[in-house]
This record gives C-alpha cells, sequence and structure tokens, in this order.
C-alpha cells in the first residue's frame, strides 16, 4: 500500500505533468505507430510494459525525447510506487539523460520530492520491496550524483534500519570499492571517474562509524581501508585479514 507521504508526492508530479503530451513520432522498427500515437494523446493510459520501455529507450528513439520523458512521469512513478516493476535497474533511463534539474522549478521540484520521499521510505523499511541496493542505483542515475541520496542515509539516527542496509549495501561492495571498481556504480553516471572516490570518501566518513555494530567485525576496518591509496590499501588489507586468522 503507497503511504501517505508518497501518495502525495504522486499527486504532485501528476498535476505538474499530468495531461501533457509529446510528439508521435519515433522509432517504428521498435514501436507500433499505434503505440507512439499515444505519446501524443493526454492521459492516454500506455500500461507498464510500454511505459518501462518507452521510460528505458535511447534518446534519438523519440522525436522529443525531454517531452517524452515529461508525458511518462506520472504512469511511470505510480509504477514504481506501486511496487510492479520486476526489472528495475536494469538499464538507464531517460529521466537521468535530460538534465531535469534545469527545467523549470516547479517540474524540477516534484521530481526531487518524489525520489526523496521514496528514497527515504525505502531506507526505513526493514524489506522494502525493490531493495536498497536497486534504489539507491536509480536515485543516483536519475540524479546523477550522490548528495541528494547520500544525504539522507547521512542524517539518519544511528542504530536503526537505516544502519541496517548501509551495513548490507556496504558488504555487497567493499570488494569492488576497494578494487575502484566502476561497477559500483549505476549506468552511466560516473563515465569521468569523480563519483567514485566521492562514494569511496563519504563511505569513510559516515559508514565507519555506523558499522560498528555489523556482523562482520572486519566491515568497518575494510570500509576505513579505502582513505589509503592503492599500495598501501593492499598491505594494509593483508594484514588485516592475517590478523583475523
Amino acid at each position: 500500500m503507497t503511504s501517505p507521504a508518497l501518495a502525495s508526492a504522486l499527486r504532485r508530479v501528476d498535476a505538474v505533468f499530468g495531461g501533457k503530451t509529446a510528439p508521435a513520432g519515433g522509432c517504428t522498427y521498435c514501436y507500433g505507430a499505434e503505440e507512439l500515437a499515444l505519446l501524443a494523446v493526454p492521459g492516454a493510459p500506455l500500461g507498464d510494459d510500454l511505459v518501462r520501455r518507452f521510460f528505458h529507450e535511447v534518446p534519438d528513439h523519440f522525436d522529443g525525447h525531454p517531452a517524452v520523458v515529461r508525458r511518462l512521469l506520472p504512469e511511470f512513478f505510480a509504477f514504481l510506487a506501486a511496487g510492479r516493476f520486476s526489472g528495475l535497474g536494469y538499464g538507464p533511463t531517460g529521466l537521468g539523460r535530460v538534465r531535469w534539474q534545469e527545467w523549470p522549478a516547479e517540474q524540477a521540484d516534484a521530481i526531487a520530492n518524489f525520489l526523496d520521499v521514496w528514497w527515504r521510505e525505502t531506507l526505513a523499511d526493514p524489506a522494502p520491496v525493490y531493495g536498497v541496493g536497486a534504489v539507491w542505483d536509480l536515485c543516483v542515475e536519475i540524479h546523477q550524483s550522490l548528495a541528494p541520496v547520500h544525504d539522507v542515509w547521512a542524517a539518519a539516527p544511528r542504530g536503526g534500519t537505516e544502519d541496517r542496509h548501509l551495513g548490507d549495501w556496504v558488504a555487497d561492495r567493499i570488494d569492488d570499492l576497494l578494487q575502484d571498481d566502476t561497477c559500483v556504480m549505476p549506468w552511466y553516471v560516473d563515465l569521468d571517474g569523480v563519483l567514485l572516490p566521492e562514494l569511496q570518501t563519504w563511505l569513510v566518513e559516515h559508514a565507519v562509524p555506523r558499522l560498528a555494530g555489523h556482523p562482520d567485525p572486519l566491515l568497518a576496518r575494510k570500509v576505513a581501508l579505502l582513505a589509503l591509496g592503492e599500495e598501501g590499501r593492499w598491505v594494509a588489507h593483508s594484514e588485516l585479514i592475517a590478523s583475523a586468522g
């Protein structure tokens, strides 16, 4: 069931983007003309499958990609909030490609508000529908930034569900993080290699103190190694593993 806060965020998105249309032209190799024609019909339901396909399609498949994204937002966000999206995170989204932060303030604020509420509720849920990792990937990919997502984690009270999720998230990724492997980042987000070091620095500052009670007693100490350079990191890692027996 959608929470009151998430329902309110969806109503705001619908108020801002509901009734918008987009040019009906596009790739008729991938889509039927009747499917593309729906984009030009205000409020015409597209259905989960077509919304998902349109929302993840590359921009050159549409005559007006930003307009298509605006047209899709009410239905796509409702799709997400209802927990019906079984393929979350399988590819980059249209919203991550359109610089929506530069759209009119009313539109950008509605998008940011939905993402913020959805992420907060995911972290507070002991067993979120999609899993924290998948929601983190999508939110970071759409924001093209870590700060809006990690600021929520950093502000959460210590010792709660948010810390448990952080521990699980870090445990799944620590080996890749120690190897500076960009696979920990979502699709096409960190092509310049800027965000991975930012992520590692954030984890050293914020995750280490929150992982003190984690079932793996070495996890917090492994995260702390991210502050070291490559050579020093692996010497210290070998010593850490050896000392643990």
